[in-house]
Formats: C-alpha cells, sequence, structure tokens
C-alpha cells in the first residue's frame, strides 16, 4: 500500500495558491519524496506522516523548480532531530554531485549525512528504509538530463493454509514458503508452488515530469501490460496553442499526457506541473478526460491511497 501526497503542482514559479513540483510517497513508516521545489519543507510538515522518517529523495532533474527547496528541508530534518544513524539518500541525474554542492554552501552543518546517488536512467533499485519498493527510472526528453520514476510494491501469491496442513508442514515452516523458499519435511522438499497461489498484481506508481511525449516513456508506464495505478503527468499547457512559439516547447499538453495514460493503460492520471500562465486548469480538463476519462487536474495537498486489489 501507498499514501501518495502532490505537495506541489506548479511549474517554473510558486504562485500564492500553488507550490513547486514535489510528491510524497508513504510506505508504511517509510517516506520517499519525489522532486523538491521551493516551499517544501512546509508541505511536508503539514503532511504530518512524521518528518524524520524521510531516508530518501528522488530528484527528477537539476532545474531550479525541482530542487530549491532541498537547502531548508535538509536543515529543516536536522531542526528535527534527524541523527547520524539517520542518512538521506538524494538520487538523480547529472548535475546532481555539482548542485547538491552548491546548495549545500548554505546548509552546512547537519545533524546526519547525505549520500548523493548518480543515475543515467534504465537504473533498478531498493530505497534505502523502504524494504519491499522497487524504484526504476527512465530517461526522458529535455534539456537537461531528466528521469521518470517508478515506485513498484510487489504482493506475494495468496499462501493456502489448508494445504500446507494437508502437506503435514509445521507452522514454523510455514513463513519461509511464504517468502518464496522451499522447506524440507521428513525428507521431502516442498517448493513455495505447493501451498501458494497464482501471481497477484502489486501497486505501481509512476511520475513523469518535464518531457515529451516518446516511446520509451509510453513503454515505461505500460510496463508490459501492468500499467500504472495511478500516473502523475507533466502538463504545463492545456493545448497546443498555448506552447511558446519562441522555443521548443519540451512538456506536454493536457491531451499528450492523456494519451500517454490511455496507450500505457495507467490507470488513474493526476495532472500536475502547471505553466504561471494556467490560472484555471479545471477550465481545462475536457481536453484530457475527452482520451482518458480517469483524469483529474492536481491541487496542492492531493492525497490517495493505492491499495491491493482485494481478490478475497
Amino acid at each position: 500500500m501507498l499514501d501518495v501526497c502532490l505537495l506541489g503542482t506548479g511549474g517554473m514559479q510558486p504562485l500564492p495558491h500553488r507550490r513547486l513540483s514535489a510528491v510524497l510517497v508513504r510506505m508504511g513508516g517509510s517516506l520517499v519524496l519525489l522532486d523538491c521545489g521551493e516551499g517544501t519543507q512546509v508541505a511536508v510538515r503539514e503532511r504530518a506522516w512524521g518528518l524524520r522518517n524521510l531516508s530518501t529523495i528522488l530528484l527528477t532533474h537539476m532545474h531550479a523548480d525541482h530542487v530549491l527547496g532541498l537547502p531548508g528541508l535538509l536543515l529543516t530534518l536536522a531542526h528535527a532531530g534527524k541523527e547520524a544513524d539517520e542518512p538521506i539518500t538524494i538520487y538523480g541525474p547529472e548535475p546532481l554531485l555539482s548542485v547538491l554542492q552548491g546548495l549545500l554552501v548554505v546548509a552546512p552543518y547537519l545533524t546526519y549525512p547525505v549520500h548523493p546517488v548518480v543515475l543515467s536512467g534504465g537504473e533498478t533499485f531498493t530505497p534505502p528504509g523502504a524494504p519491499g519498493m522497487q524504484v526504476r527510472c527512465l530517461r526522458l526528453d529535455h534539456d537537461v538530463p531528466c528521469l521518470a520514476y517508478s515506485l513498484a510494491v510487489p504482493r506475494a501469491p495468496r499462501f493456502d493454509p489448508d494445504r500446507a496442513r494437508a502437506l503435514h508442514i509445521p507452522v514454523a515452516e510455514w513463513r519461509r514458503l511464504q517468502q518464496g523458499h522451499s522447506v524440507i519435511i521428513d525428507g521431502r522438499e516442498i517448493p513455495p508452488s505447493a501451498v501458494l497461489g497464482p501471481p497477484r498484481p502489486g501497486v505501481r506508481l509512476v511520475l513523469a515530469t518535464d518531457t515529451v511525449s516518446t516511446p520509451e516513456l509510453t513503454a515505461f508506464v505500460h510496463d508490459g501490460g501492468q500499467g500504472a495505478d495511478l500516473l502523475i503527468t507533466d502538463a504545463m499547457y492545456p493545448d497546443e496553442e498555448a506552447k511558446p512559439k519562441r522555443w521548443e516547447a519540451q512538456h506536454l499538453t493536457f491531451a499528450e499526457a492523456a494519451t500517454l495514460a490511455r496507450d500505457g493503460q495507467a490507470k488513474r492520471l493526476w495532472l500536475t506541473h502547471f505553466g504561471p500562465a494556467l490560472s484555471d486548469p479545471v477550465a481545462h480538463l475536457d481536453k484530457a478526460t475527452a482520451l482518458f476519462p480517469a483524469t483529474v487536474v492536481g491541487y496542492d495537498g492531493m492525497t490517495e491511497v493505492l491499495s491491493f486489489e482485494n481478490d478475497s
């Protein structure tokens, strides 16, 4: 199960009613933050999800509206009592190292270590402090290195206690079978498949911001047919007419975001990263729902729980 909160939905510059890009994810007692625009520290505190439980930050790219909240957030964590045995790991594409070095000039004395990890796209890893979560990333098409992230929590097959009893498996061995290990009982090797049901879908969140549409991104969302329980994606422009003419627009329209969700077989779509000129995103929602009805316009503080499907 994942709790997901849109902390900020603005792009380029903060507005009085719209903070900059950040998404907070909670799994059990663990927190993972995706992007950290200005004001993120305030939004995180408003959630009251346990500030010190934040151990991982995933940065999509090094543009100011996605990273300038880092010094304040890191100092806030220090003031909250985070200690030397509670490190923060910050993942992101280059120039992650030089950006962190510069930002930490104004936050030089932290009470805990900060571990940067440079990603290039294509990596899969389990974030520190969040066992059971699998993170994948994809290189996006933007004017600086930029990543999309997938956060997935797999689900174990259902354990059948009646089958276990019929095979005379002691209860003390059930946990090993549930974890996917064979056990030896009276000289018999019993595989997990003897007491486990078919595979069950887990839950999956995908964040893709500051990009144009590409076949690779659609395939990343699609993930071989699994899709995403929730896709959060860039929607800076309501339509093609709103794109700037002075330079190549490297952001999505509402329709492009909806097409990505539809073709990637997402279940739900949250639009975010609205441009400052887009004062009323809801007025343009039909441009997305015409292509993907399960679309909503994101707002600061929007929260949803992604749960396993009930197959009992």
